[in-house]
């Protein structure tokens, strides 16, 4: 994965790129096309970095203006800070 760093400035603040893991691709992809609908920047599905899991599981990276979205049924959520993630919650 390329590194992603945050875009500028946004309307609300700061934008970032998050993640959001799930535990079915399911719920990553509603959760992706949820994200979208309300405002997303961008949304990406892809398959969970080594670095946070070595799991097989899905996620969402997107970035959002200011505070992240409550992102439903997602297991974790990361922000992205230079080249490594941050747990959120």
């Amino acid at each position: 994965m390329l590194p992603h760093t945050s875009l500028g400035e946004g309307k609300e603040g700061l934008v970032m790129t998050y993640l959001a893991t799930f535990s079915s691709q399911f719920d990553s992809i509603l959760a992706s096309r949820v994200l979208h609908s309300a405002g997303a920047r961008s949304t990406r599905l892809m398959p969970v970095p080594r670095e946070l899991s070595t799991a097989c599981g899905t996620c969402v990276q997107f970035d959002w203006d200011g505070e992240p979205p409550s992102v439903d049924r997602a297991d974790r959520l990361y922000r992205q800070v230079g080249t490594e993630w941050q747990l959120l919650r």
